[in-house]
This record gives structure tokens, C-alpha cells and sequence, in this order.
């Protein structure tokens, strides 16, 4: 606890720092609206240096595309308010919608043009002929602000994103080898899929993460191409752990002890997984596996569970082994270029994440509607202060569009300025009017910005603080002279006010959704998905269809916990992915099968993408057509060996195990005896 109160504070005083440089330098620039440097500050501030510099990047290109937006539209709308008006809400819209389809940190780059054309348009509609004036200010404080805090943020104490991404990622790998190892000795069965959906979570998390690592100074910048490989070794084991945990399921409960050769492989497996030793090769044992699959599958039904388990088995040792070789890869001074490394990087690209293109729309619709609304108001009252409840009203419906039900997060914000705005109307009119000089403004501030700073790094208060600060920092206006007007200063926070009703009465009707109502619509999609991957309208690499799922699952697993109807909190998500997995490889197979294994394949994946075309639907599960065109051509292939590749009967089989759980085996007279 004393630690992490002592990092709160080394953070915030850091960042406090930068703050106040950056006031200062804009006051002695004798720019504009100085406090926007102040509050750029505390907005791109983060624990890490690399973060800090991602951000401000993200937030300038966001500033100066937002810029250009609003003097170009009011070059040709200043004469016709409710044209501009309408342009101005449809912009934030649009880039609103567009930020919400690419889930990468770019993101806020779109969505801070959106409310930042907003911002200075509306702002500038008084006097028209100053918006490229108010354009250039906020660029130039925005800059002013992002230098200062990436310079303080990477040279006072920084912490480095390298060290922490390399240790988080050891973590994760070593977490990994734990839960394998305890699915091979038949332990913890009851947690490994809540286990599996934390190493999910992680995944996610790391991805996110190393991001930003093209900002980070340390070496480990230079190995983004190793960082986004290991990234696609972690997204490929989620799956392969759900399926060998199936699959151990699965032989464990057809034969409880079972044969010699399967318990030997175990022991071998679980004994290299345990040994943690990168310098042990795997050519060897892999071989070995790959054999006794091949000899398990005509065996019947148990052979054809000892088959499978067999290739995911080989399956997670390999990705395990590779996994390693490219944590190696990550050390400095180790030999990044070699001939192993190096093919593992050949096939590396940035791997695709969910979207919602529709929910995307309906966002930035509200958003547009949100300020239309706020803009009627305006021009119909004649409100003198009126533009700033436009302004509120497009900033929230940006700031919290990612959120199932934006309105709570709103309420939050709204809450904030109940604190912000009384504590900065005692600074304005009764503390700053007897302050002299910059070094008593800070001492005067210090007590507020570092106490809220301290608070930004709590998880459960974050949120209600950084918008209590920069609510607080809004109101405050800082300038080289302090502005005593009340009677503007009171208009400006009720309108304000009114662009959170605005914003929580749209999204309120447009946009909340509950958890139940965004876990569904995350499965049809889900479905839908499988669908067209079984139809084969989208060919698909492994590693992409993983990132998709798990991303996805994500977003779907505590939704599916908090949902009261037992039919989606019983749903175990991490099977869709293995499924999906499954049809990757049966597709792939396709495109290299004679004619009539083609054929015999092209039934089962028509048979798979009609289910899951239903399923949304469909309230029962129909196993019988599945099972009709799944059981023919398993036990056909299971026949053909050795010129059947044993990961294709074992995907089928996979196929079976998800979509025909209670049939029985199709050809019982082929079942085997285990080995002695």
C-alpha cells in the first residue's frame, strides 16, 4: 500500500510539473488560452514515458486535423449558422464512427478531430473572422502542452515501457506453461477455463501495450517485428490450451488409464514444459508425436481421441517452443537475426480486432444528435453562452461511445462539475485576485492538482478524478489576467450543465445498451462470423481469426457472467474460438484436398456455416444435420491413413465434440481397446 501511494505521488508531482512548465511557457508566450497547455498535460499523462509520447502524438494529429476542419467550414458556412451548425455535427459524428472501427490507440486521433473542429467552430462564431487565429492558439497549446509533458514524463525518473512489456510478457508465457502442465496431470479442471479467459484478458492487455513500444527509447523498440510475433504465439495458445483441455477431457473419460505410449508422451511433455529449458530441442519429440497420431487414428473411436489430443498436444509444445525462442529474441545482446528467429518474423503483419460497424453508426448518429439538439437550443434562445453546451453535449458523446451504456460514465462527468466548478469559482474570485506572481499561482494550485493527481492512478476513483481536474482546470481559464466576470462565469457552467443532459438524454434513448442486450449482439456476431468462415467468404490466417475472437471474448466473457437469463451466463465462449480454429484448418486442408475428399469436406463446412446461420434464431441446438454430415467423413477419414493428415481428423473430431455432444460415436464397431 505504501508503495503504490508513493508511485501516486511520484506521478502526480511529475505531472504536475510538467503542468505548471507548461503554463508558464504559454503565459510568457503570452498565447491565447494558456490553460489548454495545462490541461493537454493531465490529458496525455500516463505511468509510462512511451504512453505519454503515444498519446500527445495522437492528440496533436487529432488537434491539427480537428483545426483544419473547423476553418474550412467556416470559411464557407459563416454566414448560414444552422449550416454550420449541421456540418459541424455531422463531423463529429463521422469521425466519432470512424474511431470506433479502429479499436487501435489511432483511435483517439480520430475521434479528439471530431470535437476539436467542434470546439473551435462553435467557439468562433462570434467572431468568424478569428477562427484561424483560435485554429493556430489551440494547435500551438496543444504542442506546447505535449512537449512538456513527454520531456518532464521521459527524463524525470521515466519509466520504461521495455522492462515492463518484457516482464509482463515472461509472466504471461510462464502462466501459460502452469496451466498446460496442470491440464496434463488432470488438475484444476474446474478453473482452467477461467484461467484461459484471464491469459485472454493478459493477451489483450500486452497488444494494447506494445502499441506504443515504437515511442519507447529503450532497445526494445527496435524489436516491434519480435514483440508482434510472440503477440501471435499468445493468441494461437488460448485456443490450443481450450482444445487439448477438450480433447484430455475426452480420452480421460473414454479410458481412464490409459495406454503406455500416451502416458509416457505426457510425462515427456509435461517434464519439458516444467523445465522451462529454451536450449532443449523439440525436432525430435515433435516427430514422435506427429508418429503416434498417425498410428492412433484407425483405432477407432478411442484412437481417434488419442490422435487428437496427440496433434494439439504437438500443437502447443511447438507454439510453446517458438514462444521461447522469440522471449529470447527480446534480450539484449541476444542473436535477433538468426536463422530461426528470423522465419518466425517472415509472416508477421498487425493482426485485425473486433468492430462493430453498425453500433459504430448508431454512435456517431447520437453524437450528431446530441449536438443538433444542444444547437437548437443556442440559436433559439439566443443564448450568449449557448455554444458551450454544444461543445459539452459532442465531447461526451465521443468521450464514452465505447461504453455498452455511455449515460452512467456521463453522469459521472456530470457529478465532476458539481465539485470542479465551486472549487475553481473560489480560486477565480477569491483566491487568485490576491495572489502576486506565477510562483504563488502554483503554490495556490498544488494543493488541488497534486491531491486529484494522486487520485487518477486509483482504479476505482480514476475516472471521477481526471474529469474532476480537467473540469476543474476548464473553469479556471487560466490566464495572464484573471477574468472576475461571475455573471459569464455562471452562464458558461450552466450551459455546460446542459450539454450533460443533452448528452445523457440521447444516449439514453439511441445508444444505452444493457450487458445482456451487447452479449448477444457480441455472439450473433460471433456467429456470424463462423458462418462466413465455414462458407469460406473470407479466407482467414490462424493467428487472425485468434486475435479477432479473443478480442472479442474480452468483451463478451463478463457481459455473459453479469447476464441474469442462465442461457448466456452458461455459455462458454472460449469453444466458438476453438470451433473457429477448427475451420481454419479444415479450409485450408480443402484447398489442397484430391476432388472427392474436397467434397466430402465442403458437406461438413456447409453443414457447420447453415448452423451458425440459424443460430441467432433458432432457440435448440439441431444436432442431428451436423451430425449427419460430420460423422460420415470423420469415420471415412479415420480409414485412410496414413495419406489423411491426422490435424484435419482432429479438427473434425473437434467439430464433433462442440456441435454433437451427446451423439455417440458414429462407427462403435471400430472402437479399440487401449494399449496395455
Amino acid at each position: 500500500m505504501a508503495q503504490q501511494m508513493a508511485e501516486r505521488l511520484h506521478f502526480s508531482l511529475r505531472t504536475f510539473g510538467a503542468a505548471m512548465l507548461a503554463l508558464y511557457l504559454a503565459m510568457a508566450a503570452d498565447l491565447a488560452q494558456p490553460y489548454w497547455a495545462l490541461m493537454t498535460v493531465y490529458i496525455v499523462s500516463q505511468p509510462l514515458a512511451a504512453a505519454v509520447r503515444s498519446k500527445g502524438l495522437q492528440r496533436l494529429t487529432g488537434t491539427l486535423v480537428g483545426s483544419a476542419a473547423a476553418v474550412g467550414t467556416m470559411a464557407f458556412l459563416r454566414n448560414s449558422p444552422t449550416l454550420l451548425c449541421l456540418a459541424m455535427a455531422v463531423w463529429i459524428g463521422a469521425c466519432l464512427a470512424l474511431s470506433l472501427l479502429d479499436r487501435t490507440p489511432g483511435s483517439y486521433a480520430l475521434m479528439l478531430a471530431g470535437y476539436t473542429g467542434a470546439i473551435i467552430g462553435f467557439g468562433s462564431v462570434g467572431q468568424p473572422g478569428e477562427v484561424f487565429t483560435v485554429a493556430l492558439a489551440r494547435a500551438e497549446e496543444i504542442m506546447l502542452g505535449t512537449l512538456c509533458a513527454g520531456l518532464v514524463h521521459s527524463l524525470w525518473f521515466p519509466r520504461s515501457l521495455g522492462d515492463t512489456l518484457h516482464d509482463q510478457i515472461a509472466a504471461w508465457l510462464a502462466e501459460a506453461d502452469r496451466w498446460a502442465i496442470n491440464l496434463l496431470d488432470g488438475r484444476a479442471v474446474d478453473t482452467s477455463h477461467r484461467d484461459r479467459m484471464r491469459l485472454a484478458n493478459a493477451a489483450n492487455e500486452l497488444h494494447q501495450l506494445a502499441s506504443h513500444l515504437p515511442y519507447d527509447p529503450s532497445p526494445l523498440r527496435e524489436t516491434t517485428a519480435v514483440v508482434r510475433a510472440l503477440h501471435d504465439r499468445m493468441l494461437l495458445l488460448i485456443p490450443l490450451l481450450a482444445s487439448l483441455a477438450d480433447r484430455l477431457a475426452a480420452l480421460r473419460a473414454a479410458c481412464p488409464v490409459l495406454d503406455a505410449a500416451s502416458r509416457e508422451t505426457i510425462a515427456q511433455s509435461r517434464h519439458w514444459l516444467a523445465s522451462g529449458d529454451r536450449r532443449v530441442p523439440l525436432t525430435d519429440q515433435l516427430a514422435h508425436l506427429d508418429a503416434l497420431a498417425a498410428e492412433a487414428v484407425p483405432d477407432g473411436a478411442l484412437g481417434a481421441y488419442r490422435a487428437a489430443m496427440l496433434i494439439r498436444l504437438r500443437d502447443l509444445l511447438d507454439t510453446v517452443a517458438q514462444a521461447r525462442t522469440l522471449l529470447d529474441g527480446l534480450r539484449p545482446g541476444h542473436a535477433r537475426h538468426g536463422a530461426e528467429l528470423h522465419s518466425m518474423l517472415g509472416a508477421t503483419a498487425p493482426r485485425p480486432l473486433h468492430s462493430d460497424p453498425g453500433l459504430a453508426l448508431v454512435s456517431g448518429c447520437a453524437a450528431a444528435i446530441a449536438v443538433l439538439i444542444a444547437c437548437a437550443a443556442w440559436i433559439g434562445l439566443g443564448w450568449s453562452e449557448g455554444a458551450a453546451s454544444a461543445m459539452m453535449a459532442g465531447i461526451l458523446c465521443c468521450l464514452f461511445a465505447a461504453t455498452d451504456d455511455p449515460a452512467p460514465s456521463i453522469k459521472v462527468f456530470g457529478g465532476s462539475l458539481l465539485l470542479a466548478v465551486p472549487l475553481a469559482g473560489i480560486y477565480r474570485f477569491m483566491v487568485f485576485p490576491v495572489l502576486d506572481g506565477f510562483p504563488m499561482l502554483v503554490l495556490s494550485l498544488a494543493p488541488a492538482l497534486v491531491g486529484l493527481g494522486m487520485l487518477m492512478l486509483s482504479p476505482g476513483r480514476a475516472l471521477l478524478a481526471l474529469v474532476t481536474l480537467l473540469n476543474f482546470c476548464n473553469a479556471l481559464a487560466l490566464q495572464e489576467r484573471v477574468n472576475a466576470d461571475f455573471a459569464q462565469f455562471s452562464n458558461s457552467t450552466l450551459s455546460q450543465f446542459f450539454g450533460v443532459f443533452v448528452a445523457i438524454f440521447v444516449t439514453r434513448s439511441l445508444r444505452s445498451l444493457s450487458a445482456e442486450a451487447s452479449a448477444r449482439r457480441l455472439l450473433v456476431q460471433t456467429w456470424k462470423q463462423l458462418a462466413l468462415l465455414a462458407r469460406g467468404g473470407k479466407a482467414q490466417l490462424p493467428a487472425d481469426y485468434a486475435s479477432q475472437m479473443v478480442d472479442r471474448l474480452t468483451l463478451l466473457v463478463p457481459r455473459l457472467a453479469n447476464s441474469p437469463d442462465p442461457r448466456l451466463s452458461g455459455l462458454d465462449a472460449l469453444e466458438e474460438l476453438r470451433v473457429g480454429m477448427d475451420l481454419v484448418v479444415l479450409r485450408g486442408a480443402r484447398a489442397l484436398a484430391a476432388e472427392s475428399r474436397r467434397t466430402q469436406l465442403d458437406d461438413v463446412l456447409e453443414a457447420v456455416a447453415e448452423h451458425y446461420r440459424r443460430r441467432p434464431t433458432q432457440q435448440d441446438d439441431d444436432a442431428v444435420p451436423l451430425q449427419m454430415a460430420i460423422d460420415p467423413v470423420l469415420a471415412s477419414f479415420t480409414t485412410d491413413l496414413p495419406r489423411q493428415d491426422p490435424h484435419v481428423i482432429a479438427s473434425l473430431l473437434g467439430l464433433r465434440r462442440k456441435l454433437c455432444p451427446a451423439s455417440p460415436w458414429p462407427s462403435a464397431s471400430h472402437a479399440g481397446s487401449p494399449a496395455s
